[in-house]
């Protein structure tokens, strides 16, 4: 792998949403990429994208922002609703 990035997210609700999308790490069929996901503590979410080139890097990056996101936004929403 040519190049690498990693992101921290650090929220209340790591772990929720590293339980939510662990299971799309099964899904990761590119074979120009690789996803690493790791809970650190209770509040850091670590994904670690590597990719052959920077098209396919920008697209799991892509993919995997939108997912924590998605995740993050269903969290607060079922919070705000109890």
């Amino acid at each position: 792998m040519k190049l690498s990035a990693e992101f921290t997210f650090e929220t209340e609700a790591a772990e929720k949403i590293y339980q939510v999308v662990f299971p799309e790490l099964n899904d990761n069929f590119s074979e120009r990429s690789r996803i690493g996901l790791a809970l650190e503590d209770a509040d850091r979410l670590i994904l670690t994208v590597k990719a052959e080139d920077a098209v396919s890097l920008r697209s799991a990056l892509n993919t995997w922002f939108r997912l924590v996101q998605i995740a993050q936004e269903v969290h607060e929403a079922t919070s705000e609703a109890r």
